[in-house]
């Protein structure tokens, strides 16, 4: 069967900040459709031309659209584009395997693939294609006889090693300009599934409570390939915990070092109570290449905390933020604001800390009530949705009501919180956070000029782009 993968614009935070990545999900549906004996094209709309997007739908029997909640209302455009073309849509990602039946009820959208899809949307095209019976196929909802049927969940790869990697010849690799440390990055998923929960993320509910890994020479036969295919020498883990088995990452570091290619650099998510309980850990990481870690700090008040259902508390969270900088290891640190209950003294108290912390990179969101989390099923049942304009759910603005901030203030705490940070004279004349890093040798890091210049104009970009979309946000309140 010839199938056309299509990736939407992104307009999520990192899109709209110009970081554009590969688009994995769609890779692995690729590589796996293709192991099956189908013929397969991926179009990224967010590095390709959008016009070639029509020549592309004459030539393909089924489209399948990737959709998380920003992204969704141009998936229903492009699934009506596909539609009127004759083809079978079928629509996948985070927001359609929650509102799987909004998105047939659209009448644009055939199937929707729920969750982690290589062997669901394999299985899916492998029953169009022999003209079975949909009902047979576990993990997809679809309308049978205009009635809204949703087959049983499937249960997600088990073994993630017998994946096939993700197939970025298909992608155009040059279109995607990332750098890390000086040197050019691409993506990579080493596991999937989280037993943490967190109050607004849909992960565990997504990918399942239970951690699934790959194992290090899988993740290093990665890298090998990339390496020598892309000249790839950084690496983004977009896992949701890498460092969850420290066990891994031992393994992860003997298998670098037994190829010699620990002289990458890479980056990934992490949990600050992980991180202090396993100092050797750390250690370790920083010896084989770990440049930046992200660290979900999200406030400075313990009652937020303890809401957002962290399981950690502002001890742990200097702990840990000392415990990277003890190895030289850079923080992307990640805060949050806009609880229902927060007031405008406590989000001022976490805008303070973050200035305090004074991290690599710094970002703050405001809190979305994306489908699927346990936040969402409370804002509906309380019925503090603002709209469900999907669109306007980026981080970037407030879509719920709040009992002490309103919609104009939290815009304004965010462009401050950005100011506070970015604009920070110790930041901007002083010297970098990052002391000494014994691991690499290297000398304390004094800011250069052109590093200084890059911070000014970081935030100047911040300040242009959140001005911008709170405009955009008044204008759109005024039609409510």
């Amino acid at each position: 069967m010839n199938v056309l993968l299509i990736n939407p614009r992104g307009s999520n935070f990192y899109a709209k900040m110009g970081v554009m990545i590969p688009p994995l999900s769609l890779a692995y549906l690729a590589a796996m459709l293709r192991q099956n004996g189908h013929v397969v094209k991926i179009n990224d709309l967010g590095v390709e031309p959008p016009d070639l997007l029509k020549d592309d739908l004459q030539s393909f029997d089924l489209v399948g659209i990737s959709a998380d909640t920003p992204s969704y209302p141009e998936a229903l455009e492009i699934a009506k584009m596909a539609k009127s073309a004759g083809k079978i849509v079928v629509m996948g990602g985070y927001h359609v395997t929650f509102l799987d039946q909004e998105a047939l009820g659209s009448g644009m959208v055939d199937v929707v693939v729920r969750g982690e899809g290589e062997y669901i949307f394999s299985n899916l095209v492998d029953a169009i294609e022999n003209k079975r019976n949909l009902s047979e196929v576990e993990g997809i909802s679809f309308l049978n006889e205009g009635v809204y049927k949703r087959n049983a969940d499937a249960a997600p790869p088990e073994n993630l090693d017998e994946l096939p990697f993700p197939a970025r010849d298909l992608l155009n690799m040059k279109a995607y300009k990332n750098t890390m440390n000086g040197m050019p990055f691409t993506n990579m998923i080493t596991s999937r599934g989280c037993p943490f929960n967190c109050y607004f993320c849909s992960s565990s509910r997504f990918g399942g409570l239970k951690w699934r890994s790959r194992s290090a020479k899988s993740i290093v036969d990665e890298i090998e390939h990339l390496r020598k295919t892309y000249g790839f020498r950084a690496f983004s883990f977009m896992d949701d915990n890498f460092t969850l088995s420290p066990k891994r990452i031992f393994e992860f570091a003997d298998e670098l070092e037994r190829r010699n290619l620990q002289d990458i650099s890479w980056w990934c998510f992490s949990r600050v109570d992980i991180l202090v309980k396993n100092e050797p850990m750390v250690k370790r990481m920083a010896e084989v290449g770990a440049y930046q870690v992200f660290l979900g700090l999200e406030s400075n008040n313990e009652v937020m905390l303890e809401t957002y259902n962290k399981h950690i508390g502002n001890n742990q969270q200097q702990q840990a933020i000392e415990l990277l900088r003890k190895y030289g290891i850079h923080i992307h640190g990640s805060y949050i604001m806009g609880d229902i209950k927060e007031t405008v003294p406590m989000v001022e108290q976490t805008i303070e800390w973050a200035r305090r912390v004074n991290a690599e990179t710094t970002q703050f969101s405001i809190l979305t009530p994306y489908p699927g989390t346990a936040l969402y099923a409370d804002i509906e049942r309380e019925n503090r949705f603002l709209h469900k304009n999907w669109t306007w759910y980026d981080a970037l603005h407030p879509v719920i009501q709040l009992d002490h901030i309103t919609p104009k203030q939290l815009g304004k705490l965010l462009t401050k919180a950005y100011q506070r940070v970015y604009l920070n004279p110790k930041r901007v004349f002083g010297r970098s956070p990052v002391p000494n890093n014994k691991m690499q040798n290297t000398a304390l890091h004094q800011q250069t000029f052109r590093e200084k210049i890059d911070t000014v104009r970081t935030a100047g970009y911040f300040m242009y782009l959140l001005r911008k979309q709170a405009a955009k946000a008044d204008s759109f309140r005024k039609h409510l």
